[in-house]
């Protein structure tokens, strides 16, 4: 049987399930000893102590072609956690991902312009 729901109820029900998946709140803000400009990550595990997903801050810089930016937000989100919500959702990779940038950035009031999956049996380089 299939159901048919708005957008705005299909993302609340993605951010009910990652409210429930971190009730413990176990969030660590950790500022970066190598760089100067600003640059820091937020680690979000879940109640079980899972590193789910990781918040990357990069103050304001140039890219590599010398053009500036006034900083950019990363996330890297397990793929354990997209897997999840996929399998269960029946809904492509890039929509659950949008949902989840929506949710961190919600969360935390930050900006997102980059998300990424961790590589299946790896986690991000943390600085």
């Amino acid at each position: 049987m299939r159901y048919i729901i708005t957008q705005s109820q299909f993302h609340k029900l993605i951010y009910k399930y990652l409210d429930n998946l971190f009730t413990e709140e176990k969030f660590e803000k950790k500022v970066s000893p190598f760089f100067s400009n600003n640059n820091w990550h937020i680690e979000i595990f879940s109640d079980e102590g899972k590193k789910l997903i990781t918040y990357f801050w990069y103050g304001p810089g140039e890219y590599d072609d010398g053009t500036k930016h006034e900083g950019i937000g990363s996330i890297y989100v397990h793929h354990e956690l997209v897997d999840t919500l996929r399998s269960n959702l029946t809904v492509r990779q890039s929509k659950i991902l949008d949902i989840i940038s929506d949710w961190v950035s919600e969360k935390f009031d930050v900006d997102i312009d980059e998300v990424e999956i961790h590589p299946k049996g790896e986690t991000p380089t943390i600085y």
